[in-house]
């Protein structure tokens, strides 16, 4: 017989997350220690004394007596056990009332398919087994599917990412130089071995002394980009919380072996005026391109995240921002990950984003998306309604 509980214990919720196969970092109690702007409740399904389902809810309140319960990547559960599912919504919907909730969001941790960008004939089956089943139960219990979502912007997460897959097409795990036999030889060849002799190398560090670099970085792409990205306190979070599973990469440059080599290989009078240029002003070494990438916790399918990246486009030639994207893979091929997850996409596979990951030979995740259990109608219609013209009130206020 199944029993629920919240604001269960932390300790046995993190046991529990470690050992669940499919489980994601953003269903860790570390996450939202991180998203501290949401309460927290951490919630778990037992059958007898055992934790058999669980999640963690970030809870957003919008107003007073208004609030809206995200669940990001979960339930961990096994959405094909639909006595276990209809229990868990059964409880959360309940929950969801009991805290003025009107509607609990989740954007499962399961995909529609995985495709080989540069041959999607070739199937990748970790996380997109059975789909029509998971998402048939979650129709069935009362849950709203916000639709097959192209934009990258029109969803919390984006729901097409770009992976690199470090395992084959049976699901083995493959080397470093497995995966760098799969790239297209003219991406290979600016990497490895001529980034080496033109000084080029790379760091990683889980010091939150290197996080105000790491966010000096961020601020080329904010300004190349005209986004906004996170502060340094958002980061010492992260560092704080994930602790050596928070790797910070850095690409630097030797600028004294640079030159060198230039002086040695015929290059061009005004690059080797520029490398002696920026000796001068900033010193024998330069840091060009940076990266945080978030390992994983549990047993089973592993995924790492490559989340956040920062170039300085001087010496853009060197192709820094490509070698630490395959820092970022190697990193997780030594933690025995499935996946090495560059992030967002947009569905229609024609950006610039797109453009740059596929080069990895990458795995196109289409995740299912979002999944709304509407708590107050009323409420949910009129929030969505008028949800865009506040956001555009937001940003010109913000202005």
């Amino acid at each position: 017989m199944y029993t629920f509980k919240s604001n269960i214990n932390e300790e046995e919720y993190n046991k529990f997350i470690k050992k669940f196969p499919y489980a994601n970092f953003m269903q860790e109690k570390s996450w939202a220690n991180v998203k501290d702007n949401f309460n927290n409740i951490l919630c778990g399904v037992y059958d007898s004394e055992k934790l058999v389902a669980a999640c963690s809810i970030l809870v957003r309140h919008i107003s007073k007596g208004i609030s809206m319960f995200y669940i990001p990547r979960g339930y961990l559960i096994d959405f094909k056990n639909t006595e276990l599912l209809k229990f868990m919504t059964d409880n959360i919907k309940q929950l969801a009332k009991n805290n003025n909730a009107y509607v609990v969001k989740i954007d499962p941790n399961f995909c529609v398919s995985e495709k080989l960008f540069k041959n999607q004939n070739i199937d990748f089956h970790i996380y997109s087994n059975d789909f029509e089943e998971k998402h048939n139960n979650l129709i069935n219990l009362g849950y709203k599917h916000t639709g097959f979502i192209k934009d990258i912007h029109k969803s919390i997460q984006p729901r097409y990412q770009m992976a690199v897959p470090l395992i084959n097409e049976n699901n083995e795990f493959i080397t470093y130089d497995e995966l760098l036999k799969t790239f297209k030889s003219k991406f290979r060849y600016y990497l490895g071995d001529y980034h080496t002799k033109r000084g080029v190398y790379f760091t990683s560090s889980h010091d939150k002394k290197d996080v105000k670099e790491f966010v000096e970085l961020l601020k080329h792409t904010e300004k190349n980009k005209n986004i906004r990205l996170r502060n340094e306190e958002y980061f010492n979070k992260i560092i704080d919380n994930f602790k050596d599973r928070a790797c910070i990469l850095f690409g630097k440059v030797n600028l004294e072996t640079y030159l060198k080599f230039l002086e040695e290989n015929n290059g061009k009078d005004d690059e080797i005026n520029q490398v002696k240029d920026l000796i001068k002003s900033k010193g024998k070494e330069i840091t060009l391109s940076s990266a945080l990438l978030i390992l994983p916790n549990n047993k089973g399918y592993r995924c790492s995240e490559y989340l956040y990246a920062g170039n300085d486009l001087t010496l853009n030639k060197l192709n820094v921002s490509g070698g630490i994207a395959l820092e970022a893979a190697k990193i997780s091929i030594e933690n025995k990950c499935h996946y090495c997850n560059l992030g967002g996409i947009n569905g229609t596979l024609d950006d610039s984003l797109t453009k740059f990951k596929s080069k990895y030979n990458a795995v196109i995740l289409e995740f299912a998306g979002e999944y709304d259990l509407i708590i107050n109608k009323t409420k949910y219609v009129f929030i969505n309604k008028f949800k865009p013209i506040l956001k555009k009130l937001y940003k010109i206020v913000k202005k």
